[in-house]
């Protein structure tokens, strides 16, 4: 289905909705846009925490003598630990927020001290937090030596199954974001040769509408759909998994939780994937895990069950409300099938021109190095990585989760949010709650069947009238006529009379006159 206007126009279509509801008459309607996932909330203690440390940057630094509005650099040297230490006191008595944000850095050093960097001293790891929130010289290394010890703790309870002597084997690449994770992954792979136009590709479907132009129109791949069933909780089909099996298959990409499905990736499913790795060790798997934090407990991975397989990406942003921040990291086993089919490639000359400048033995580069460099094209390789105040306010996150005891009632509150906001949808589509509601899932999205909708409100004869109409009219009207801004399912896998609706940017009751604005456009738009 083409989504664009009769002009032809360019834009993306969420940009065209977006405008059929800014020229909308309805000025009594409020705006809904359930289009995307940015959370209409946000933690403030690593907030409070980021920027009082950036407040202490400004104030450990030095000032030439004949300008006090420049900075110098800081001095590794200083004893900052003590620095901020004197800093926090001062900002007692100041306001709340600052104050706040002092007493969680405090625990944080003590922390990190403690139990994550014991090899280096209380003034070390200040400073290089310090240094970082900054901002003031390029990342070097391009993932700062204490992201990986203390990334890998905060996922191993998430994806290891608390095993953090697995967790801690994988390289940790910060990135801007899970999905700007993938694409450097697979450029990385397109480049070198591990991944060609022409291979097939696994992909469980529905699935996430940008991975699916990945690599069908940027890396020229075929598609295997691994199709799931809506009355089965969304689990793979039996017998497609039959096609995991396919030694012609180079890569299989998963996303668990899904989107725009909730639910995590299935057991039988994982099973699947290991005896397909099994029979073909070479076959590569890239698992999005960005809302895994939203559920109720962990859950079997891919990345454990298969770690030299299985390249994981994860958004430490989406979990404290941070989309904009994008915060992601890539984890690479250093023993990965990717590093092993390097080896096996006969690489000198495609390594030679690539990397040739930026590498000593450019054919010994390691795939993780390799993903790095690529993401600057690797002519600015120096240049690489996501900037170090991000870097710093990444840590902070994941220290918050480990240290505060107040961590586990915050995402309990956000898994409770996120089930009132479903269930109203629904309550306001006048349909059950979908079954997934309550079983491994991350509440994140959904898939809407419209005719189902239409079939509660009027019965078959609805139904069967709006299936005679246009979706795209309908999504236009809907934008312009009710101010509601959803996304079509089709283009995820899901059925064609479908929309995708995300819950992290709606409240509640917004949820439920949603479900109730979208159900009463249907009715008016059938029995036209």
């Amino acid at each position: 289905m083409d989504f664009r206007v009769a002009d032809k126009s360019p834009f993306l279509l969420r940009g065209l909705l977006v405008d059929e509801a800014a020229r909308s008459p309805r000025d009594d309607l409020e705006l809904l846009d359930a289009s995307r996932g940015a959370a209409n909330w946000q933690l403030r203690h690593v907030l409070n925490a980021w920027h009082a440390l950036g407040l202490y940057a400004v104030q450990a630094a030095q000032t030439p003598a004949n300008d006090g509005e420049v900075v110098l650099a800081l001095d590794p040297e200083t004893q900052h630990h003590a620095g901020f230490e004197a800093f926090a006191r001062e900002c007692a008595g100041g306001p709340a927020g600052l104050a706040a944000g002092c007493e969680f850095l405090g625990r944080a050093w003590r922390f990190l001290a403690d139990e994550v960097l014991a090899d280096r001293s209380p003034d070390r790891i200040v400073y290089q937090f310090t240094e970082a929130a900054a901002g003031r010289g390029y990342a070097s290394p391009p993932t700062l030596d204490f992201v990986q010890p203390i990334l890998t703790r905060y996922l191993a309870p998430l994806l290891f199954a608390d095993d953090l002597a697995l967790a801690s084997q994988f390289d940790v690449i910060a990135c801007e974001g899970a999905t700007t994770g993938i694409a450097q992954v697979a450029a990385t792979l397109a480049r070198n040769g591990l991944v060609s136009a022409g291979d097939r590709v696994a992909m469980w479907w529905p699935t996430y509408e940008p991975l699916r132009d990945l690599v069908e129109c940027q890396l020229g791949c075929e598609v295997v759909p691994i199709g799931r069933d809506p009355g089965a909780g969304w689990a793979a089909r039996p017998g497609e998994l039959a096609r995991l099996r396919d030694r012609r298959l180079r890569l299989a990409i998963s996303v668990s939780p899904g989107n725009p499905v909730p639910v995590v990736t299935d057991p039988a499913s994982i099973d699947a994937l290991e005896e397909a790795v099994g029979a073909h060790p070479d076959l590569l798997v890239i698992a999005d895990y960005v809302y895994m934090h939203f559920l109720d407990r962990p859950v079997e991975t891919e990345i454990r069950r298969l770690p030299r397989n299985t390249i994981g990406v994860y958004s430490v942003s989406k979990d404290f409300g941070l989309a904009g921040a994008r915060l992601g990291v890539v984890l690479v086993h250093p023993q990965c099938a990717a590093q092993r089919a390097l080896a096996g490639l006969d690489e000198g000359e495609v390594a030679h021109e690539r990397y040739r400048r930026r590498a000593m033995r450019p054919a010994e580069m390691p795939f993780a190095e390799r993903v790095v460099a690529d993401s600057r094209g690797v002519s600015f390789t120096h240049m690489s990585g996501l900037s170090t105040p991000l870097q710093a306010l990444l840590c902070l996150c994941a220290v918050y989760d480990m240290v505060e005891p107040e961590s586990e009632r915050y995402f309990g509150w956000v898994r409770g949010e996120l089930t009132d906001r479903v269930e109203a949808l629904y309550d306001g589509l006048g349909l059950p709650a979908p079954e997934w509601l309550h079983g491994p899932s991350s509440r994140y999205s959904t898939i809407i069947d419209l005719i189902e909708v239409a079939r509660a409100r009027g019965g078959a004869e609805l139904a069967q009238a709006l299936q005679s109409q246009d979706l795209w009219t309908l999504m236009r009207r809907l934008a312009r006529e009710w101010k509601v801004i959803l996304t079509p399912g089709e283009g995820f896998g899901a059925g064609e009379w479908s929309v995708r609706a995300c819950f992290p940017s709606v409240s509640t009751e917004q949820a439920r006159e949603l479900g109730r604005r979208l159900g009463d456009a249907l009715e008016a738009f059938g029995r036209e």
